[in-house]
């Protein structure tokens, strides 16, 4: 009786994977969605950066991990200025104002760079006419998503982003 049990399970996965689509054909993921107006009330739209690479970084100034990175991306951005290299920073405030403070400071504290900030817009995500299908992020954690040339999701990472993340950006933005 115990000597065909392995046979019979067997055949069990073996119809589970025939009729179930989900193990053996993942329908390919559409690409993402994000169209607004960034903070300079120049309108935006994610699929304009398709044959780019981009990074798009979801945050708030209520994050402290978040407020700590954005320079550090800016920074990176200088060695991509001018290349197909693109970070797209979408603050998740709830309140305009709390963006705004934060800008004011960015601007008396960083050099203006018109080129770095083409390649790095600003986009409010809770401005009337802003739609994306990222879904319900976290507010107080940033979550940053990697965009291949194809404008396909290559990767999404939660909380800090690792530095090798920069070689994976440099693998997709030289080939």
């Amino acid at each position: 009786m115990f000597s065909s049990m392995p046979h019979r399970i067997s055949a069990v996965f073996i119809a589970i994977a025939l009729w179930s689509p989900t193990l053996w054909a993942q329908p390919k993921a559409a690409a993402p969605t994000l169209v607004g107006e960034n903070t300079k009330k120049q309108a935006f739209d994610l699929a304009q950066l398709r044959g780019k690479v981009a990074l798009v970084f979801f945050w708030s100034t209520d994050c402290p991990v978040c407020l700590d990175k954005l320079p550090e991306l800016r920074r990176n951005l200088v060695g991509w200025k001018g290349k197909d290299f693109y970070i797209v920073a979408v603050n998740q405030d709830r309140n305009l104002t709390d963006l705004a403070a934060y800008e004011r400071v960015l601007m008396k504290t960083t050099p203006g760079d018109e080129q770095l900030d083409k390649q790095m817009p600003i986009v409010w995500r809770k401005q009337a006419g802003h739609r994306d299908n990222f879904g319900e992020l976290p507010m107080r954690s940033p979550t940053t998503v990697i965009i291949g040339r194809d404008g396909k999701i290559v990767k999404i990472i939660r909380g800090r982003v690792p530095n090798e993340v920069w070689d994976d950006i440099a693998e997709l933005v030289l080939n």
